[in-house]
Order: structure tokens, then C-alpha cells, then sequence
């Protein structure tokens, strides 16, 4: 009996070990696909790549490689799969070591003809409406506007009157489709940066001159115009030279010379302060070039050409990289364009073949392993080339794609799966790394972190009460549960915390949810129903005594302002009193319906600029050489300016835009601040789409301190740092709070 025993255990040890290499190779397999699948989607400029549906793709590959069982098989496929959309692929079994045979990339003539290659300004997935872009050199599909412009600010001398703009203009060069305006535009009001072009195409001066040649544009001055906005726009394929550029303003029968205007090139060379022009870039370049045309010395170049920004890997570079399974890959990174498509083409019945094939993948939200698997290589790649705090936070990357696959294929339906990409996108410490997409439920009640304990601090339902510790939920001990909730949810250590306990014993099915709390030192045990409505962003269930006001006097001359509740105009009202108070206390802790932004100007007596935002400028994969255009913002004083003292309540909760709001205040030193420590997350979020259904939400740049220190996972600590105590809960006390009066009153 016993050996029998002991043959089976050896057969069942041999089985697993079986089933795990097997398993193993699926994972590498797909592993290596989707290095691949990464290199060519997004750095791979061909005509033909652009032509796929890329997430049906990526389930069509997954099925493809999921089950073979030899490198040189895989080599096979992998190159069976990619070559109709990847011209000059290689993919070999070791190391490649000769050069790249770039012969068949070139055409017979090369003269004049343009290198298309992709350029990424952050990485634009499909959202429209956010700031970043994916861009092909000289492959508009979009129309581009560039400009060099200049703003007159004091226009109360020419209300009422007739004011031109004169300058001389010559076209280099253009193409069907672009053109290029002289403009004079009076503004009024807020108008965007649509009505803008809108307007500036219609009403502006055609340039269309290849010699030399005068324009000008006139306009009469309305009573309520703002300032005067003038200069030069250009729109697509479009190359200028511009000089000699004048305002005069009719009086009587004369036109003079606005001399403060400073419409010339000559004074400062430096492109960040040319007389205060400012030049918007996009597929242009606009500098200053010595100039014969006239007596002076510079004129203005606009000249087109195709990029959003100025590194682009030149003709010849290639992707050489190994993608596992001791396969490695040689990709170009830039094609000719013949007669306006990229050269070589690929054969059409290999194309036609491999679109039908991608016709023909199922797509649906529902659970579905392989939709599930390209979900994970989609997303795995989009932060691999472009997610930009790598270098600040401890995660192997490299590891996480094998160990979510690998987890992936365990997953037995649909909350599994949210698990494990929910784990995948944590690794990345991304305040912003949400996942949007799925149902969720949650025990109506808040919590909080206090003393080591799980603590109910608040409850919308009647079996709970205020100080309940939790013990466990559904036999889970409450320390697991946060803990297994906390490797769900990206970001900070303390807003991981924050937004574990706002959703505290989530689950994605109603039920029936048995927690066991200790209350006055007995354990209770307690059923209630898991209710749809909670997020992890803001838990709205509190007991908090202020939650109902917007703006209150305290004491005398001691204002608190719950920025969850008050408006703008009900601030804008008070702004004398706030103004003139000894102490206003802004409270942060409930989120921002009034953001401090609309603060700040009453807080300062010159400009204050806010932090600078980084965005990548993506050309090679893996994040090889990665340049940053740097961009940030201005506030100016406003009136009645604020001598009363600034009091900020901090918490995790306060994150992005609200960080970028406390980095000035910290930088300037505008306030003082009470609490915890804030978020650690700042910069525009950027948005993937995924084939399994979700969308997932990640920060698109990097975004510093004002002194470029770190800011992200660390936030801005409080002056004064203060956590509630089981004492103060017991007793009522609101313990921060509390503290920002004591402070308000020194």
C-alpha cells in the first residue's frame, strides 16, 4: 500500500510539473509576442500597420502563439504574423550581430524624398479631447496650426479707433490643403482657442506671395475690447519668411506708428522673451534668420516640417532587441515615402490574408481568456513606452507581464480577471491608475485607520456605530482584508491607504456580508446587505459636523470654509470678509467643489507660476532616449487682496489639480498646512481603451516640484502633521480640526 502510495504522489508531482511547463511556455510564448506586438504598433511607421485593428489583433496573435511548443515554430509564426504589416522584419533564433540589410528599404531614388517615423508627444490612444499626440512624420490626418503672436495689452488709447497691421510676407514653399494668414484680431472676451483659428482663417490676409510682398489688415477698436491679438498663422504644409511688421493707428486723416507695439525681430534673440511674440509650434519651425530683404538684420522663418517636435530617428535605425524565448528582432524605425505612401509595399494578398484573419477574432466584454490575455499585453506596452516615473518607484516591470499572464490564466470569470489587472496596474504607484468598467459593492459604512485598528468613524445604517472596531469580514481577518484591497489599487503608500479603506470589503456580487466588530470590549457579530454607490476616490458616508456648511465664522474674525460644499459665487461674495478675517480655515479633507485656485490670486502680490509639466517625447521603444517639452502656467494678483491667514486641512484625498493648487501654495509659501500628507500624484491623465471592455486611467507626464525635487508617491507633508486618536473619537473631537483653530488663534 505504501509504495502505491508513493508511485502516485510521483506521478502527481510529475503531472503538475508538466502542467506547469506547459502553462510556463504558454506564458512565454505570449510574453514574446507581446514585445513584439508593442515594437511594431507603436514605432513601426508603415502605411500598412496603420490600416489593422490593433486590439483585434492582439487576440489573433495571443490564439495564435498561446500553444507552440518550439522556439523555431514560434520564430515561424511571430514573423508569418507581423511581416504584411512590418516591412524589413527579421526575427531570429539568437542574437542577430550583422548589420541591418537596409537595401530593400530604399527606394531607387532618395532625393527629396521624406523619412516617415513615429513621434510620440506623450501617447495619444484615440482619446480626442486630451493634450497629448501619436504622429507620423508627414502623415497629417488632422490639420495642424502653427503661429507667431503677439498680444497688446493696454488698448484704451485706440478704443474707438482704426488700427493696421503692415508687414511683408514671402510663401517658400506649400502644398494643396495649407495656407497661411496675417491677422489682426481684437479680443472681447474668453474666447478658445477654436473660435481663435475659426475666426483668424476667415476674416486674416491671405499670404500667398512667392515674392516679396506688403499686407496689411485693418480693424476699428470697440469700447470693450480687452486687448489686441495679432501676427501670423500658418495651417499645414506651409513655409514663410515674414519682415518689417508694423502697427499705426488713424488719427484724423494720418495712420502713425505704434512704437510701444515692438513688432520687430532685432532687440533679443532669445525665442522665450523675442519682444514678448510667442510662437505655437506644431509641424512647423518658427526662428529667426539674417536677412538681406531690408536694413535690418532678422527676419522671421516659418517653415514646415511634419513633426511635433525635433528628435526623430533617422532613416537606417532600427529596434534591435531580444523578446524572449531566445528569439531576438531587428524593426525599422523609418520608411521612405514614394509618391505619398511608405515604401516597400507590402505584398497585397499576404495583407488582405492577415486582415481577414484579424476580421475574424472575437471581441467581447464579457469573460473571455483570450480577450483578457490582449488586454494584458495592450496595457503592459502602453506603460512600458511610455509611462514616465519608472525611475522613482521599486517595480520590475519586465517581471510583471509573465506573473499577469501567468495569474491571468486562473482567473474563472469576470472579477478574477478585474483582480488581476487591478493588481497590474498598482505596480505601476500610479494615483491615477483606475480602472473603469466594473460594478462594485460595498458595506455602507466608513472607515479609517486609527491606532492600528479598523475603525467604523461613520454609517448608514443603524447596526453600526461610531468607534466599532472591525475585527473581520466574512472570516477574513480586517487586517488581510485591507491588505489584499491595498495590492488592488495603485499610488502613494498613504493614498493606497486612503482609498483601501474608503471601499473596505469591496466585492463585485450583492451579498450578504457577515462582519465581526468589537464594541465596549465584547465582539459582535453582524449580516448586512453590500450596496452598489461607493467609489474609492470619496466615501461620502460621514458624520463629520460640518459637512452641511459652506462657509462659517467660527469665532470672531475666524472663518472655516468646507471646500466639499462652498461654491464659487457663495466665495465670491464673502471675499471682503475673508479677506479682512484674522483666519480663514479651508478644509480639504472632503474633496473640492471650490478649488483653491480661485484663492490663490487674493493670497499674492506678483506672478506665481505653477509647477512644470513634463511631457515625453517618445521615439524609440522601452523609453530609450526619452527628451521632455516642459510647459506650466501663470497666476496674477487679484483684488481684494487677502491679509488674513491661510489655514489648508490636507489629506491623501487631495491629489492632482488640488496638488498642483498646494504645490504653488507650498512653494510660495501662501499658507499653513494641518493633516496628512497629500496624494503624490500630479499631470494630466492619459486613457486606454482595452478589447476586454475596461478603460484605464494613467498619468500621461511627469510632473516636479518647483524646485525639481520628486513629488510623485511623496506629496506635500503638512507644517503640522496630526492623526486622530480612539480617545478623540470617543469623545467627539475632531483632532485636526481642532488644531487648525488652535493654530487660527495664535
Amino acid at each position: 500500500m505504501k509504495t502505491i502510495k508513493k508511485y502516485l504522489l510521483i506521478i502527481i508531482s510529475i503531472s503538475m510539473l508538466f502542467g506547469c511547463q506547459k502553462k510556463s511556455r504558454k506564458v512565454q510564448n505570449i510574453e514574446t509576442f507581446g514585445k513584439l506586438y508593442g515594437y511594431a504598433r507603436w514605432f513601426h511607421p508603415s502605411d500598412e500597420a496603420q490600416e489593422i485593428d490593433w486590439d483585434k489583433f492582439a487576440i489573433l496573435g495571443v490564439q495564435k502563439v498561446e500553444n507552440i511548443k518550439s522556439d523555431a515554430e514560434l520564430r515561424d509564426t511571430l514573423f508569418h504574423l507581423f511581416s504584411p504589416i512590418v516591412q524589413g522584419l527579421q526575427i531570429s533564433n539568437g542574437e542577430i550581430k550583422s548589420p541591418v540589410d537596409l537595401h530593400s528599404l530604399m527606394p531607387s531614388d532618395t532625393l527629396n524624398n521624406k523619412v516617415v517615423t513615429w513621434q510620440h508627444y506623450g501617447v495619444n490612444l484615440g482619446e480626442k479631447s486630451n493634450i497629448y499626440k501619436s504622429h507620423r512624420t508627414y502623415r497629417d490626418t488632422t490639420d495642424s496650426y502653427s503661429a507667431f503672436i503677439k498680444s497688446i495689452t493696454d488698448v484704451s488709447k485706440f478704443q474707438g479707433k482704426e488700427i493696421k497691421l503692415t508687414g511683408y510676407f514671402k510663401v517658400q514653399s506649400s502644398s494643396p490643403g495649407s495656407e497661411a494668414r496675417l491677422f489682426l484680431l481684437p479680443v472681447t472676451g474668453n474666447q478658445d482657442s477654436q473660435y481663435f483659428q475659426r475666426w483668424v482663417m476667415k476674416n486674416g490676409v491671405t499670404i500667398n506671395s512667392t515674392k516679396w510682398e506688403e499686407l496689411e489688415v485693418a480693424v476699428k477698436i470697440s469700447n470693450d475690447t480687452k486687448y489686441i491679438t495679432l501676427g501670423g498663422i500658418l495651417k499645414n504644409d506651409i513655409s514663410l519668411l515674414s519682415d518689417n511688421l508694423s502697427l499705426t493707428v488713424k488719427r484724423g486723416n494720418k495712420w502713425e506708428e505704434i512704437s510701444s507695439a515692438n513688432l520687430d525681430f532685432e532687440k533679443d534673440q532669445s525665442k522665450s522673451n523675442l519682444n514678448n511674440w510667442q510662437f505655437v509650434e506644431d509641424k512647423h519651425k518658427i526662428e529667426l534668420i539674417e536677412s538681406n530683404f531690408n536694413s535690418r538684420k532678422f527676419a522671421l522663418k516659418a517653415e514646415y516640417t511634419g513633426k511635433i517636435f525635433e528628435e526623430v530617428p533617422a532613416f537606417g535605425e532600427c529596434i534591435h532587441e531580444s523578446i524572449g524565448n531566445n528569439l531576438y528582432c531587428i524593426i525599422p524605425l523609418a520608411l521612405y515615402d514614394i509618391n505619398g505612401a511608405t515604401y516597400p509595399k507590402s505584398n497585397d494578398r499576404e495583407l488582405f490574408e492577415l486582415k481577414q484573419k484579424i476580421s475574424e477574432a472575437k471581441t467581447t466584454s464579457d469573460f473571455y481568456m483570450y480577450t483578457n490575455l490582449a488586454s494584458i499585453v495592450i496595457a503592459w506596452n502602453v506603460f512600458q513606452h511610455f509611462y514616465s516615473y519608472f525611475d522613482v518607484i521599486k517595480t520590475n516591470w519586465e517581471a510583471a507581464l509573465p506573473e499577469t499572464l501567468e495569474e491571468t490564466y486562473s482567473n474563472n470569470d469576470k472579477p478574477d480577471f478585474t483582480r488581476t489587472l487591478s493588481k497590474m496596474v498598482a505596480k505601476l504607484e500610479d494615483g491615477h491608475g483606475v480602472i473603469y468598467g466594473t460594478t462594485t459593492y460595498h458595506i455602507p459604512i466608513r472607515t479609517e485607520l486609527i491606532e492600528e485598528n479598523i475603525v467604523i468613524t461613520a454609517s448608514d445604517i443603524p447596526q453600526f456605530k461610531t468607534g466599532d472596531v472591525i475585527k473581520k469580514v466574512n472570516g477574513v481577518k480586517a487586517g488581510k482584508v485591507l491588505e489584499e484591497m491595498e495590492k488592488q489599487i495603485s499610488g502613494s503608500p498613504q493614498l493606497k491607504k486612503h482609498r483601501a479603506l474608503n471601499v473596505f470589503g469591496r466585492t463585485f456580487h450583492s451579498e450578504i456580508m457577515n462582519v465581526l466588530i468589537e464594541r465596549d470590549g465584547k465582539g459582535l457579530s453582524i449580516d448586512v446587505q453590500n450596496s452598489i454607490g461607493g467609489n474609492i476616490f470619496f466615501n461620502r458616508i460621514n458624520n463629520f459636523q460640518y459637512k452641511s456648511i459652506d462657509i462659517e465664522e467660527f469665532e470672531p474674525e475666524i472663518f472655516y470654509i468646507n471646500l466639499s460644499n462652498c461654491t464659487s459665487a457663495n466665495f465670491t461674495k464673502h471675499l471682503d470678509k475673508l479677506a479682512k478675517a484674522k483666519t480663514v480655515i479651508y478644509d480639504y479633507r472632503w474633496g473640492g467643489n471650490l478649488n483653491l485656485i480661485e484663492l490663490i490670486p487674493h493670497l499674492i502680490d506678483t506672478t506665481v507660476n505653477s509647477p512644470w509639466w513634463n511631457i515625453p517625447q517618445v521615439v524609440y521603444p522601452n523609453q530609450n532616449n526619452v527628451t521632455y517639452h516642459k510647459k506650466n502656467w501663470s497666476l496674477q494678483p487679484q483684488l481684494p487682496r487677502f491679509t488674513s491667514k491661510s489655514i489648508i486641512i490636507t489629506a491623501p484625498c487631495v491629489v492632482s489639480s488640488a496638488e498642483t493648487e498646494m504645490g504653488i501654495i507650498n512653494h510660495y509659501n501662501l499658507a499653513t498646512t494641518v493633516g496628512e500628507p497629500t496624494a503624490g500624484c500630479n499631470g494630466n491623465v492619459n486613457w486606454i481603451d482595452l478589447p476586454c471592455g475596461y478603460k484605464v486611467m494613467w498619468t500621461g507626464m511627469k510632473v516636479l516640484k518647483h524646485d525639481g525635487s520628486q513629488h510623485h508617491l511623496i506629496g506635500f507633508q503638512p507644517d503640522y502633521p496630526i492623526e486622530r486618536t480612539m480617545e478623540g473619537l470617543q469623545n467627539g473631537k475632531d483632532e485636526i480640526l481642532e488644531k487648525a483653530i488652535e493654530i487660527a488663534k495664535k
